[in-house]
């Protein structure tokens, strides 16, 4: 029984405790030589894209998100709480934080469901892991065209990140 919960917490840990925040940082632009050996040079100039930004607290709220996930995962290897509500737990704590959002909300349906699953045997942890990592994909897939985008999809970003995947921004 120890060991069930050694590996829960183990695998909880490696899923939720992600690594460090990437650094997004505007391009700068100038002038690059566009043939080296004559040395002339052609200005750059910034691709005109949508006015969307992510909200200025978003990368913050990642982390205090990763860094709940990460407390969490140390009650599930201490069997206070089940992997289960650990996932419940951390849902309340994103909403408080950052609200509702199309995108969090699907992630976090999918991540319970993956998380139930698990827990209850019916699938195993590469799975589960799997589950979440394709509704992570198709989000990353819809992103760029999405018209409404949520100005704060930090749950998602810290999932994103957690799995070595490219954030949404």
């Amino acid at each position: 029984m120890k060991t069930t919960y050694i590996l829960t917490a183990v695998t909880l840990t490696a899923l939720l405790s992600g690594c460090g925040l990437y650094s997004f940082q505007n391009s700068h632009y100038g002038k690059l030589p566009t043939n080296t050996t004559t040395n002339q040079t052609q200005e750059l100039r910034p691709v005109t894209t949508q006015s969307y930004q992510l909200a200025d607290s978003h990368w913050s709220d990642v982390q205090q998100i990763r860094n709940e996930a990460t407390r969490l995962a140390g009650e599930v290897g201490n069997g206070t709480i089940t992997k289960v509500q650990a996932a419940q737990y951390l849902n309340r704590f994103r909403l408080n934080l950052v609200g509702s959002n199309t995108v969090d909300d699907h992630i976090y349906e999918v991540y319970l469901r993956s998380a139930v699953s698990s827990q209850s045997g019916q699938i195993s942890t590469a799975q589960s892991k799997q589950l979440i990592q394709t509704a992570l994909e198709a989000w990353q897939q819809s992103w760029p065209t999405m018209s409404n985008k949520p100005a704060n999809p930090a749950f998602t970003n810290f999932l994103l990140q957690t799995m070595g995947m490219s954030p949404l921004q």
